[in-house]
């Protein structure tokens, strides 16, 4: 059933050419759907690790280990997180609005690159079709050659690599 869905999206922006968001949208929502009426043909697949260290203990966490009390999820913590991260983002939002306008290229920029951190994931090779398209095509904020120029740049610098 994943593997079905993964095929559905690809079609969907590389045949249909949908928008991205709406196809990561639709993908969640059958996700959330499916997995609750039909649990099983939704489960993820994964192998359980059993590794044992030179003194005999076990060197994985494995699945049945409890995790430790930090790691415990809380909403409450969630909530206060959350909280915090939003009021962060809305007063950056905010002040760069109040300094440049709201239509200003500075506020259109941070309003772009939100909506490109909630809708895009898997790395830098997930987010660059859609940021070309807003950027340089729909935008015109950058040429085709900036952005491969800027791609190429952050390609030769040191930092994290993807293997």
């Amino acid at each position: 059933m994943l593997w079905s869905i993964a095929a559905l999206a690809f079609l969907g922006i590389f045949v249909f050419e949908l928008p991205f968001p709406a196809v990561v949208a639709t993908a969640a929502l059958i996700g959330v759907l499916g997995g609750r009426l039909a649990p099983s043909r939704f489960a993820a697949g994964g192998a359980t690790i059993k590794s044992v260290s030179s003194d005999g203990e076990s060197a994985v966490i494995g699945d049945e280990t409890p995790p430790p009390h930090h790691a415990r999820v809380s909403r409450g913590r969630l909530l206060v997180v959350m909280g915090l991260g939003f009021v962060l983002w809305a007063l950056g939002i905010i002040a760069t609005a109040g300094m440049f306008g709201t239509t200003g290229p500075p506020a259109q920029m941070a309003w772009f690159f939100s909506k490109a951190a909630l809708v895009t994931f898997g790395g830098a090779y997930a987010v660059l079709p859609y940021v070309f398209q807003g950027a340089v095509e729909a935008q015109g904020w950058l040429t085709t050659s900036q952005m491969i120029d800027g791609l190429a740049l952050g390609e030769t610098t040191p930092g994290q690599r993807s293997t």
